[in-house]
């Protein structure tokens, strides 16, 4: 889209305290007064206080009068330039979209034609990343949010309160927006050919047992070598058609060096293409910056009014822990931008679960 709506900046209000009511209290200080003609928002919460969800979505909807309100929890939170980690947060985000061009979902079944979705879903749902590519087909819509994570309960709300499934809200391309996606995993070696398989199981890379192949890519002599790398293996699952380079990352949850089988977190068949990965600080931080650039030259000159930020909490805790964080990146190159967001247990763009990246949209 090329167009700029003739909105203002979206608000944001950002409540830290124990008590539920004072946190929405301090967030609704700094909402108000809010535009008449404000009508979305988008809340989330730390996971000390998803309990809380529906009291908390009920009374920032009747101090706000907005109807089209989501929300979801994540572990930490994501609000301005800083990050919230384990403390009880509310952080609320509201803004003006063109009349009739925002529809808040319940439930995937649903599906509410539009061009982007915003969506939350529960990590237990059976067969999640096929729920979530059906759901984007059926919608026509371009997908950006995260999986919600706590250790205790896991609360969405969409206009109500909602346990497990997806929910959301579907945009209409009256509201211009622009998404992009970071990675956090770096290649290890080239790419490999899947020549036996077995569900998630690889047996074979190359013709060769999988477990030698990825021995050798790491230059280690054993699986106890393997154990002490620093950081995770994991392996990446090259994505054909997109208009960069662009894969997923998938856990590596089994060895058997006996069989020579490795064990990963998707299913595969013979004939695809592998690469082992993993978590690299500054590939990280270069990768960030490279979205970044991109994003702010496809702005143009078209300012920000708003931000969504959906980032896997491993990124927050393991790699960006130094300065400059992700949210501080994201501020020097949009100062002010008002901007909320949440850590997740995986993270959702165009219609794929990623893992170990972060997603941005930005209302223009």
């Amino acid at each position: 889209m090329t167009e700029q709506t003739t909105g203002s900046r979206f608000r944001l209000g950002v409540g830290a305290a124990e008590d539920w009511r004072m946190a929405v209290d301090g967030c609704l200080l700094q909402l108000m007064p809010l535009s008449d003609t404000a009508n979305v928002g988008f809340v989330y919460v730390s996971d000390r206080m998803a309990d809380r969800l529906p009291q908390i979505m009920k009374r920032l909807t009747e101090a706000t009068g907005i109807a089209n309100m989501v929300g979801a929890c994540g572990y930490s939170i994501a609000a301005g330039d800083k990050e919230y980690c384990d403390e009880p947060v509310v952080a609320c985000l509201v803004g003006t979209v063109p009349d009739g061009s925002a529809k808040v979902f319940t439930r995937p079944t649903e599906r509410p034609q539009g061009w982007l979705g915003v969506v939350h879903a529960d990590p237990q749902v059976p067969a999640l990343p096929e729920l979530i590519e059906d759901f984007s087909e059926a919608c026509g819509a371009y997908l950006v949010g995260g999986l919600v994570a706590a250790r205790g309960p896991r609360p969405q709300w969409a206009g109500s309160a909602i346990e497990g499934g997806m929910s959301g809200i579907v945009f209409s391309e009256a509201q211009p927006m622009m998404t992009s996606l970071t990675q956090g995993c770096s290649q290890v070696g080239g790419l490999h050919e899947i020549t036996a398989a077995d569900g998630n199981v690889i047996l074979e890379l190359d013709s060769k047992p999988a477990y030698d192949v990825l021995r050798d890519s790491f230059a280690v002599e054993s699986l106890q070598d393997l154990r002490k790398l620093s950081s995770g293996l994991m392996v990446g699952l090259p994505i054909t058609g997109a208009d960069r380079p662009d894969f997923l990352v998938r856990n590596i949850i089994g060895i058997d060096p006996q069989a020579g089988g490795i064990a990963i977190g998707a299913m595969v068949e013979e004939g695809e293409q592998i690469f082992f990965c993993r978590r690299d600080i500054d590939s990280a931080g270069r990768d960030m910056d490279r979205m970044l650039t991109e994003v702010k030259r496809r702005c143009g000159d078209r300012v920000p009014r708003g931000a969504l930020w959906y980032s896997c909490m491993a990124r927050c805790q393991d790699q960006f822990v130094q300065s400059p964080s992700e949210l501080a990146r994201i501020q020097t190159v949009f100062p002010d931008l008002p901007l909320v967001g949440m850590y997740c247990g995986g993270e959702i763009a165009q219609s794929r679960l990623y893992g170990y990246t972060g997603v941005l949209a930005l209302f223009l």
